[in-house]
């Protein structure tokens, strides 16, 4: 395990799930497009890159808002469609080793939950196919809560779950939004970006 990675004193461990765990970005990107496509609407990878943190719900939204955009389908039928087209290729979904290394070595040790702002369908099918299914206490996603994140609402949740006063967990985060979440929900955090993420800032 990387030393930068190691969580301290930590009474609990909380698992952002796309680009923390899980190298979902292409896959992510290909699915909110091929469903956006249906409607006439090109999606920027710079754009969709920059707002990964938001669930598919609250970044449809404020794409449409921003763009002025009057879409065909409702917002739910369109995630719906994004979910089923990654749900295609969820086999093909690995996890980055440097945070496995992490969830290796205090499994058993400490409390860990995965907590994120992605569909529970989505992320239980893919964990399924994932050898690192067997290792967290709970799973807490933006089907869970009222608010997605920067909300702190699915940390918040996921340290009740576990039992652990929020003070006591560290959040593992890929973007501003989910570190903004944790620093809400007063946890400590660590940016994996510079370590799941290759020279030049393209996704590993």
């Amino acid at each position: 395990m990387l030393p930068e990675l190691h969580p301290g004193n930590a009474g609990a461990l909380l698992f952002d799930w796309d680009g923390t765990l899980v190298d979902t970005q292409r896959a992510n990107y290909l699915a909110m497009a091929g469903a956006l496509a249906e409607e006439g609407v090109r999606l920027d990878q710079e754009w969709f890159d920059a707002r990964t943190g938001l669930s598919s719900v609250e970044m449809v939204r404020l794409l449409a808002r921003e763009g002025g955009l009057r879409l065909r389908r409702s917002v739910e039928e369109i995630v719906a469609d994004r979910d089923e087209r990654f749900l295609r290729t969820a086999h093909e979904i690995r996890v980055h080793p440097e945070i496995e290394a992490v969830v290796s070595s205090f499994h058993g040790r400490l409390p860990m939950a995965v907590a994120s702002g992605g569909a529970r369908k989505v992320i239980e099918t893919t964990l399924h196919h994932l050898p690192i299914r067997h290792r967290f206490g709970t799973l807490v996603t933006r089907d869970d809560v009222e608010r997605g994140k920067p909300a702190p609402d699915i940390f918040l949740r996921a340290a009740r779950l576990l039992g652990i006063p929020p003070q006591r967990c560290t959040v593992y985060e890929d973007s501003d939004e989910g570190i903004a979440a944790a620093h809400a929900a007063d946890m400590e955090v660590i940016d994996v970006r510079p370590f799941t993420r290759r020279p030049g800032g393209s996704i590993a």
